[in-house]
């Protein structure tokens, strides 16, 4: 964008207020009007704009189904493609680590956007020596997280994008 290249997104259809408020700061940030827009279209219409000749380029950070359709789609039209699939780099937590910083830093990270959030922390790795001590302050930091109104800046777990997702828990995502 700052060369000049504009966007278009399309967020998952049931987050279209993030999707909008996204395009917002854009513009807030002074950059020009139209050089990064949102598309409020279902998921069945994605093919046409990624057919477009303006597209030159396409991104996805979701699900391995909407992964292998669009890098389907992407590479039938030989358009450069970026995939970020249900999955995130992990946190290593070694030997010599504070553990109790270690496992504050690591439920904050897992709760960013109270844990529904594509960038929340998902994967820990702690070396088998602190193993299980780092598991028991993970585990307690988590508990203590309090769930309540997302609008009120002491809530850590706020209300679930659908009420399959609330059943479902922490750390299971069925996709973007």
């Amino acid at each position: 964008m700052m060369a000049g290249n504009g966007t278009v997104m399309k967020l998952s259809s049931n987050v279209p207020g993030c999707a909008l408020a996204i395009e917002q700061v854009f513009r807030e940030a002074g950059f020009p009007k139209d050089l990064s827009r949102t598309l409020l279209i279902g998921s069945a219409r994605v093919g046409a704009v990624i057919e477009s000749p303006l597209v030159r380029a396409v991104t996805l950070t979701g699900s391995g189904a909407a992964g292998r359709a669009l890098a389907s789609k992407a590479g039938s039209l030989l358009k450069k493609t970026v995939l970020e699939l249900e999955g995130s780099d992990p946190y290593l937590v070694l030997e010599d680590a504070d553990l109790n910083l270690a496992a504050t830093v690591c439920a904050r990270g897992r709760l960013t956007n109270w844990g529904r959030s594509c960038i929340a922390a998902k994967r820990f790795i702690a070396v088998y020596k602190i193993h299980d001590r780092f598991v028991e302050l993970f585990v307690k930091h988590m508990a203590a997280a309090k769930m309540g109104d997302p609008f009120r800046q002491d809530t850590e777990i706020g209300p679930q994008a659908r009420h399959d997702l609330r059943r479902l828990g922490f750390g299971t995502s069925p996709g973007y």
